[in-house]
């Protein structure tokens, strides 16, 4: 009979990623990549020096031609993570690469996660140097997001817009697999870099802009100009303009979010154990 267990904390959840970025990061080093942490973990290195107290991911991101030799060579030091890309992984979920631990599993509650405790690794790519041609992108990703989610959904809540024509999106959508809208994704993403490398100083990732909007829409400067932070007991690669940087992603980042907006993205367990709230 399996062993019974509660949820892993958050606290318990950081740890695990923690040891995972250290495991990424000395890669990264030993082998000249020009990383930065995005998103809520550069906020949280900043605000927190570590991780934000409630989140339960880490983002890092890489030039593109840098993602993709990662993706092709890395292998992860400690045999207890794997990478998972588009690239290696049977019936993958998403457009980019993950490092996942092996002896724990997410559980979703709206939709499926075939992963356990993870880093997100993002590239970073081009889009259009015009508002007009930047907000034509984020529509064509954001379709192809709204597919890609619409397939691995397990449940839908009634506080979401226009709920009930949720069920017909998912039907539309199953005419692919999940696995298919996410190479889409990629290839798109891949497509537009090409396109606008050579034409165009504003940089993305783009392949999340289905999620985050053009909000991560920044000269490329802003990516390539680093400096160390403390996360934690490591020092990481941030943004140099972490101000400009996290004002355009998050208004007033100093200020905590109230308690009702403190969400974490799933639940972990421990593989092999029946598990409880």
């Amino acid at each position: 009979m399996a062993q019974q267990q509660k949820y892993l904390t958050v606290p318990a959840v950081q740890k695990i990623m923690l040891a995972i970025l250290k495991d990424v990061v000395t890669y990264f080093d030993t082998h000249d990549y020009h990383y930065v942490l995005t998103g809520g973990s550069a906020l949280g290195a900043v605000r927190h020096q570590g991780f934000i107290p409630w989140d339960d991911d880490a983002d890092v991101a890489l030039p593109r031609h840098e993602y993709e030799r990662f993706i092709r060579e890395y292998k992860p030091n400690n045999s207890q993570f794997e990478l998972l890309t588009p690239l290696n992984t049977t019936n993958w979920l998403y457009g980019y690469a993950r490092i996942s631990d092996t002896y724990t599993q997410a559980d979703g509650k709206w939709a499926t996660v075939n992963n356990g405790v993870y880093v997100d690794i993002f590239p970073i790519d081009a889009v259009p140097p015009t508002k007009f041609g930047q907000k034509k992108a984020y529509y064509h990703m954001k379709y192809l997001d709204v597919m890609r989610n619409s397939t691995r959904r397990l449940a839908i809540s009634h506080q979401e817009p226009a709920w009930w024509l949720k069920p017909l999106l998912i039907k539309y959508a199953k005419r692919h697999t999940t696995t298919w809208w996410a190479n889409k994704m990629d290839r798109l993403a891949q497509k537009t870099n090409q396109r606008y490398q050579n034409h165009s100083d504003i940089y993305s990732l783009y392949i999340v802009q289905g999620l985050n909007n053009t909000k991560e829409n920044f000269y490329l400067a802003v990516y390539q100009q680093r400096q160390r932070a403390k996360f934690e007991d490591i020092n990481i690669y941030i943004p140099a303009a972490s101000q400009h940087y996290l004002t355009q992603m998050y208004g007033d980042w100093h200020a905590l979010p109230s308690k009702s907006k403190r969400k974490t993205h799933a639940r972990f367990y421990y593989k092999g154990v029946e598990v409880h709230d």
